[in-house]
């Protein structure tokens, strides 16, 4: 499933060629969109909100998508996919934007659009810099308050903050050195997570590149996620991993048994973490200076 950053990008990318432009003609596959039609309109507006993208138009009609695991928007020529795999394409001055095997997919009044997305937490990647600070303190007190809330659960629960993905519920945990299956509120420190994670996906959003590592920055670079079965870049150690049934999360996940051991009062690890962020352009955040500096 597409994290926050991935659907930034591709919010951005439609803003960059699309937005503006009329649409001169819709084809529509879906039975959710059935007569439904923007040919006359303009596109005013592309924004994602958590994992959810919002077109708007100038009629007051907002087209909601959320990819899911399947799902994809196509931009420029006309797609060449299967037609009914193509629920959606909308013909502009610049080429042609298609939604592919959209698992969620909605015409709404643009007015309503909270009943769609009401729902979500604080979105990392798009609050602004002044607000996140205290948008992320209330969130840590939320994941404190759940006894029983494993670390990976509470990143992925889209109601606290929007945003995170599989990656980073597997990235950050190894980045602090706390099982991502300790219970969030047993961990000394969970601010500090959620800090040092939306200074990552904001900076990975910005760069169009997923890179937790801050090597080969060009790169998706990542320091254990998709290597279930490889040794820890930190210790050596063989890495664990558990398929999407076997955790709580409904994720597949890794960690390493030494450098995350689940054990009682867990303490985030402020010395790794600036270590593992040395040459990541996200210890430039302010989110993360001043974390640093005060450590």
């Amino acid at each position: 499933m597409p994290e926050g950053d991935t659907i930034w990008q591709l919010a951005d990318r439609i803003t960059d060629r699309f937005v503006g432009e009329t649409c001169h003609d819709t084809v529509t596959r879906h039975p959710k969109l059935l007569r439904v039609d923007f040919a006359g309109q303009r596109l005013v507006a592309a924004e994602s909100i958590g994992k959810f993208l919002c077109l708007r138009f100038d009629d007051q009609r907002t087209l909601v998508s959320h990819l899911r695991m399947d799902g994809s928007w196509t931009l420029g020529r006309r797609s060449s996919a299967p037609e009914m795999s193509r629920y959606i394409e909308l013909h502009f001055e610049s080429g042609w934007l298609t939604a592919l095997r959209m698992p969620q997919i909605e015409v709404i009044d643009t007015v309503d659009e909270a009943s769609v997305v009401g729902h979500l937490g604080p979105d990392l990647c798009t609050s602004a810099v002044a607000d996140l600070p205290d948008q992320l303190r209330a969130v840590a007190a939320q994941m404190r308050a759940r006894s029983d809330t494993a670390l990976a659960t509470a990143m992925l629960d889209q109601r606290l903050v929007a945003g995170f993905g599989n990656v980073y519920a597997v990235e950050l945990p190894f980045i602090v050195g706390v099982s991502p299956f300790h219970p969030t509120s047993d961990i000394d420190g969970i601010d500090d997570v959620l800090h040092i994670g939306a200074a990552l996906i904001r900076v990975n959003a910005l760069r169009h590149v997923r890179n937790t590592t801050g090597r080969r920055l060009h790169t998706a670079d990542q320091w254990i996620y998709g290597r279930a079965r490889g040794r820890c870049p930190w210790c050596s150690a063989v890495l664990k991993n558990a398929r999407d049934r076997d955790t709580p999360w409904g994720r597949l996940t890794v960690w390493c048994p030494s450098c995350q051991r689940d054990r009682p009062n867990a303490h985030v690890d402020i010395g790794r973490a600036r270590e593992a962020l040395a040459l990541h352009p996200a210890r430039r955040d302010p989110l993360v200076e001043a974390l640093f500096a005060s450590r």
